[in-house]
C-alpha cells in the first residue's frame, strides 16, 4: 500500500564528490546526486558563473534533469584562477517539495598557501623553519560558516607529514560516515605526495589517516579533506585496524564542551625504511607513530587555554611503535608525557601552555588503565 511506498522515499541530497576545494588549474569536480528515481532537479550557479559552468566548452549557469539509476553526476567545469586570491561559487540545486541544497566550490589561487595561524590557535605546534617543511590549513564550510579543519606539516623529503594538528569538538564529529574520496591536496604539489589514490602502499601497509576520517563526520567536505594524500602514511595493517583505532576512538570519548586539542604524528626514527605508493614511488616508513592531547579538567570553562591556570589544563602524550600490538585496548605502556614527545621529536607543542602542564601523565584520567 501507500505507506510502503512513503517508507521507501529517500531525501534528496547534493554532495562533492571529493573535496569542494580544488587547486588553482582549469578542471572540473563532480556533484553527486541522491534520491529517488524520476526526481527532477534544477541546479543553478548563482555565484562565480564567470568562471564555472555545467558545460565544458560553453558558458551554462543553469541545468536541469532527473534521477535514474544508483549514480547521477552533476559536472562542474571551472577555469584556471590566474588571480591571486582565492575564489568562491555558489551552487544551488532545488527539487519539488525538498529543501535546497546549497554547495560551495572553493578555488585556490596558484601561489596561495593556506599558512596556519601560528601562535593563534592552541593546537599547533611552534612554526620551525626548514626548506623541506611546508605548512598548511585545510578550511571547510560548516553550518553555513568557514572553519579550519587541519594544519599540517608537511616533509616533501619523507612524502608524510610530521604533524597533523586539529581541534576536536562535538560540531566536527556527527554521523555522515567514510568518504572514501581519496585525492591528492590541492594545496601542495601533487609530485610530494604519496600516490595512493587508487590502491594502497606495496606491503602489509594501509593508507594510515593522521586526522582520522572518524573525527570529522559532521559533513562530507570535512569527511573528504581527511583523506587527502598528504594525510596518510605507509600504516601497518594490522596496526591501523587494531590498537590504533581503538586509540582513535578513545581520544574521540575525550572531546568536551570546551574543546579536545589534538596534535597527531609520524616519527622517522635513523632505521627508518621504505615502501612504494601505489604509483610506485619510494617512500618512507615511519617507526613510531604519537599523539599528544590537551584540553580542560572540567572541560566546561568556557575559557580560552590561553586564560587558563596550569590547574585547570590536563595533557598526556601517546608514543606508539610502528608494530602489531594485537588487537588490544591502548596499553599503559604506551602514555607518556607531552614534554617527552617534544624531546624525541624537536618539535614544541602546545605553545600557549606552561612546561608544568607538559609534564603530566595520568592515563587513568584520559580512560586508560
Amino acid at each position: 500500500g501507500d505507506s510502503g511506498e512513503e517508507q521507501t522515499k529517500k531525501p534528496f541530497e547534493a554532495l562533492w564528490k571529493l573535496s569542494s576545494t580544488v587547486g588553482y588549474e582549469k578542471s572540473q569536480a563532480d556533484i553527486l546526486l541522491n534520491g529517488n528515481e524520476g526526481t527532477e532537479w534544477t541546479a543553478q550557479i548563482v555565484e562565480g558563473a564567470t568562471w564555472c559552468s555545467f558545460h565544458y566548452q560553453r558558458s551554462e549557469s543553469t541545468q536541469t534533469g532527473m534521477l535514474s539509476g544508483p549514480l547521477n553526476v552533476l559536472y562542474v567545469y571551472y577555469a584556471a584562477n590566474s588571480g591571486a586570491e582565492q575564489r568562491e561559487a555558489k551552487i544551488k540545486i532545488t527539487t519539488a517539495g525538498q529543501p535546497e541544497q546549497v554547495l560551495y566550490l572553493t578555488q585556490l589561487a596558484r601561489e596561495q598557501q593556506n599558512l596556519p595561524a601560528f601562535g593563534l590557535w592552541p593546537e599547533l605546534p611552534s612554526e620551525k623553519a626548514d626548506a623541506n617543511y611546508q605548512y598548511v590549513t585545510h578550511y571547510a564550510k560548516l553550518n553555513d560558516k568557514t572553519v579550519r579543519n587541519f594544519s599540517l606539516c608537511f616533509d616533501k623529503t619523507k612524502r608524510a607529514a610530521l604533524w597533523v594538528a586539529y581541534p576536536i569538538h562535538k560540531s566536527y564529529v556527527g554521523s555522515v560516515g567514510r568518504t572514501d574520496a581519496w585525492a591528492f591536496d590541492p594545496v601542495l604539489s601533487s609530485g610530494w605526495q604519496p600516490d595512493c589514490i587508487a590502491r594502497s602502499y606495496r606491503g602489509n601497509y594501509d593508507r594510515g589517516h593522521q586526522i582520522p576520517s572518524g573525527d570529522r563526520q559532521a559533513n562530507a567536505e570535512l569527511n573528504a579533506q581527511t583523506f587527502y594524500m598528504s594525510n596518510m602514511t605507509p600504516q601497518l595493517d594490522r596496526l591501523n585496524q587494531d590498537m590504533w583505532a581503538k586509540l582513535e576512538t578513545g581520544v574521540r570519548q575525550n572531546s568536551c564542551s570546551d574543546t579536545l586539542f589534538v596534535v597527531t604524528g609520524a616519527y622517522f626514527g635513523p632505521n627508518a625504511g621504505t615502501t612504494t605508493d601505489g604509483a610506485g614511488n619510494t617512500v618512507a616508513v615511519p617507526t613510531h607513530y604519537y599523539k599528544v592531547l590537551l584540553r580542560t579538567k572540567t572541560g566546561t570553562t568556557g575559557k580560552a587555554v590561553k586564560n587558563c591556570s596550569d590547574l585547570e589544563l590536563k595533557s598526556i602524550g601517546f608514543w606508539v611503535e610502528h608494530r602489531s600490538y594485537g588487537n588490544v585496548a591502548p596499553p599503559r605502556s604506551i602514555c607518556t608525557t607531552v614534554a617527552d614527545i617534544e624531546a624525541k621529536t624537536k618539535f614544541t607543542f602546545f605553545p600557549q601552555v606552561s612546561d608544568a602542564v607538559k609534564k603530566q601523565s595520568d592515563p587513568s584520567s584520559w580512560g586508560i588503565n
